[in-house]
């Protein structure tokens, strides 16, 4: 389920605030944010072990940091769809 966010790590800047990284963050969370068995510490978890690779010119906590950001955003997405059920 979560392969669905490697298109998204796949670009350089995925670990930017830019609104277009944001919105393909946000399209592949979409995905899957509905699912019963989702999980954004899983998420965030995948994107660790399968994308955050030392070939970034980022330090393991400014990309811990990054993907804390993510995990807190779709924590608030799977709430939010969860309601709409």
């Amino acid at each position: 389920m979560y392969e669905v966010f490697d298109s998204f790590c796949k670009i350089p800047t995925w670990d930017t605030p830019h609104a277009l990284d944001e919105g393909r963050f946000r399209a592949a969370l979409s995905e899957v944010v509905h699912l019963a068995d989702f999980s954004p510490e899983e998420m965030g978890r995948y994107i660790q072990l399968n994308h955050a690779e030392p070939i970034w010119p980022k330090t393991a906590a400014q990309l811990d940091k990054v993907i804390n950001r993510l995990v807190e955003y779709a924590t608030v997405e799977q709430k939010r769809a969860h309601r709409r059920v």
